[in-house]
């Protein structure tokens, strides 16, 4: 009978736990810090602003250290491990986190991060500057070689899969699932779709830049107009414009331009246009730009 009843438990232990769900887990941790400290500040919105800022750091402990009361120092997993299923036990034996391991968590992720918020105000309290100089190097030198060592640690932890921060190598203490967990049937269809979609969505913001739609709008424009015969050039009436709209738009010319035919321009639109396609011709009637000193400016008259 006792068999029967230690045999889930050491299943759980031993079942390994996904890479995926423990950075998840980490990242859920940082973003219920981040609502909870918002509603925080949304109560202190209406007070005089900064009023938080001098004691943010005190705050943010303050914070940290409620969570961890109720989640670790309660029943050894954060907010986001539970919702994960997952659980801290101790790398030996799979037990759940004594109260020593629980404390030392609180100290260095709560007492640790509250000292390197205030370092630097707590070198301004001292009046042995130099000697707190030492200090502080001593204290950048010791930042350094922790970054150094996560990042060895993390890429051990994505070859082992266990102990993904320093914090836990040093604890002794690893995720593990808190209830056993129940096999399930997972399509991957969905997911092939969207990688999919995902991927050719890549592909044509890579390649669309390449693609001179204006020009291309221009030649199949061409084509439509290839049997009408353009405007004669130097046309004597050409002084005289009666028209109040531009080829391009439609609107009321902003700074009217002509090309040589009997239609008129804004100035952007066929500035826009030929810079776009240096073979642009009218809209209307397919007169040629050959060059961009035969764009001139006009005087309509409103009749």
């Amino acid at each position: 009978m006792s068999e029967s009843t230690n045999q889930p438990s050491t299943d759980i232990q031993n079942q390994p736990v996904l890479r995926v769900n423990q950075l998840d887990s980490h990242q859920l941790d940082d973003e219920i810090h981040h609502l909870v400290k918002a509603q925080v500040n949304n109560v202190f919105q209406f007070f005089q602003p900064g009023v938080l800022s001098f004691i943010e750091p005190e705050l943010n402990a303050s914070l940290r250290f409620i969570l961890w009361k109720f989640s670790v120092s309660h029943s050894s997993t954060t907010f986001g491990q539970r919702l994960l299923n997952l659980q801290y036990g101790s790398s030996v034996g799979g037990s759940v986190l004594t109260v020593r391991q629980r404390w030392l968590y609180a100290v260095l992720v709560i007492g640790c991060r509250w000292f390197q918020d205030r370092a630097y105000d707590l070198s301004r309290l001292t009046e042995n500057v130099q000697a707190f100089d030492v200090v502080w190097v001593a204290i950048e030198w010791l930042e350094r070689i922790l970054k150094i060592a996560s990042v060895i640690n993390f890429l051990v932890f994505l070859r082992q899969g266990t102990f993904q921060t320093i914090l836990e190598r040093a604890l002794g203490i690893k995720a593990r699932f808190e209830n056993p967990q129940a096999m399930r049937q997972v399509s991957f269809e969905f997911m092939t779709r969207e990688l999919l979609w995902h991927g050719f969505a890549e592909f044509l913001f890579f390649l669309l830049p390449f693609v001179n739609f204006q020009r291309l709008k221009n030649n199949i424009r061409r084509r439509i107009l290839i049997g009408q015969s353009p405007a004669a050039k130097g046309d004597a009436k050409r002084a005289q414009y009666l028209y109040e709209e531009c080829a391009i738009c439609g609107e009321w010319p902003t700074n009217p331009q002509e090309i040589g035919c009997q239609h008129i321009f804004c100035f952007y639109c066929i500035q826009a246009n030929f810079k776009a396609d240096r073979a642009y011709t009218c809209p209307l009637c397919g007169f040629p730009l050959d060059d961009r000193n035969n764009i001139k400016g006009v005087i309509c008259d409103v009749r």
